[in-house]
C-alpha cells in the first residue's frame, strides 16, 4: 500500500514524514494562506488582462492599455499584490523540501528568488508606462520605442534583469519541482502542473492557462500542506494511557493501557 502511494500522483507519497507534520497549526494555514494567495493573486493579473494579448509587440500592449485602462489598473495592483506572496510562496517550497533535498531546495529557493525579484522590477517598471499610455495626449509609436529601449538593450541593468529573472524563474520552478518530487510532502501530481506550467508559459507563450495550471498547484499543495496535522495524531493518541509496569517477580515489564478518566 505504501509503495502504491508513493507512486501515487494524486495523493501525498509520505504525509507523516511531511515537514508540514511537525509545524503548528498556524504554521500550516499562514504555509498554505501564501501558497493560494500568491496562485490566486497571479492568475487574476493574467485573467484582467485576457487571452487578447496574443501579439507580444509592445505597441499592441500599449493600445490594449489605452482601449481598457481599468483592466489594465486591475491588472498592475493583483500582480503587485501576489509578490509578496510569490516570495513567500519560494520560501514554502524550501521549507517542504529541504530536509531529503537540502541543496536541490536551497539552490532552488535562491533561483527562484531572483527571479521573482526581476519579475517584481518588470512589473513596478510597467506602471509608470502605463499611466503615459493612458494619457491621451502621448504618442504610443514613440513611447513604445522608448519602453523597448528601456527593458530591452544592452545596457548593464538590462542585462543584470533578464539574468535574473528568466533562468532565476525558469531554472527555480524546475530545481524546486525536482526537489519537491523527492520530498514526498505534496502530491506528485501537483509537482507535475509546477513543470507543466514553464513549458506552458516560457515555452509556448500561453500565459492565461499557464497561469492557472499554477494556481490549481498552488491549492493542491496547500491542501496537503494542512492534512499534513492529521499524520502525527494517531501516534499521539496511541502513546497516551499507556502505562510501562514492572513484571511480577522481576519478570518481564507489562504494557498496560491506563483507564480513561470518567467524566
Amino acid at each position: 500500500m505504501g509503495r502504491l502511494q508513493r507512486l501515487s500522483l494524486f495523493r501525498t507519497p509520505d504525509v507523516a514524514e511531511s515537514p508540514a507534520s511537525q509545524w503548528p497549526r498556524s504554521g500550516r494555514v499562514a504555509a498554505a494562506s501564501t501558497l493560494v494567495l500568491g496562485g490566486v493573486l497571479n492568475a487574476g493579473m493574467w485573467l484582467a488582462l485576457g487571452s487578447n494579448l496574443d501579439s507580444h509587440e509592445t505597441i499592441d500592449y500599449l493600445r490594449w492599455i489605452a482601449a481598457h485602462p481599468d483592466r489594465a489598473n486591475l491588472a498592475a495592483a493583483l500582480g503587485l499584490l501576489a509578490m509578496p506572496f510569490l516570495f513567500g510562496t519560494a520560501l514554502v517550497y524550501v521549507l517542504l523540501s529541504r530536509k531529503r533535498s537540502p541543496r536541490l531546495a536551497y539552490s532552488g529557493g535562491i533561483l527562484l528568488g531572483c527571479g521573482f525579484f526581476g519579475l517584481s522590477v518588470i512589473l513596478g517598471s510597467e506602471i509608470p508606462v502605463a499611466r503615459l499610455a493612458q494619457n491621451g495626449g502621448i504618442d504610443l509609436t514613440a513611447l513604445s520605442s522608448v519602453s523597448d529601449h528601456t527593458l530591452i538593450s544592452s545596457a548593464a541593468p538590462s542585462i543584470v534583469l533578464a539574468l535574473l529573472f528568466f533562468p532565476g524563474a525558469v531554472f527555480g520552478l524546475l530545481t524546486m519541482a525536482v526537489a519537491l518530487w523527492r520530498s514526498c510532502a505534496v502530491p506528485r501530481g501537483a509537482v507535475v502542473l509546477i513543470a507543466a506550467f514553464v513549458v506552458l508559459d516560457f515555452g509556448l507563450q500561453l500565459a492565461v492557462p499557464a497561469h492557472l495550471i499554477l494556481a490549481a498547484a498552488a491549492f493542491w499543495m496547500a491542501s496537503a500542506v494542512l492534512r499534513a496535522g492529521s499524520a502525527s495524531q494517531p501516534v499521539a493518541q496511541s502513546a497516551v494511557g499507556v502505562v510501562v509496569e514492572p513484571g511480577a517477580a522481576g519478570g518481564r515489564p507489562e504494557l498496560r493501557l491506563r483507564p480513561e478518566p470518567e467524566g
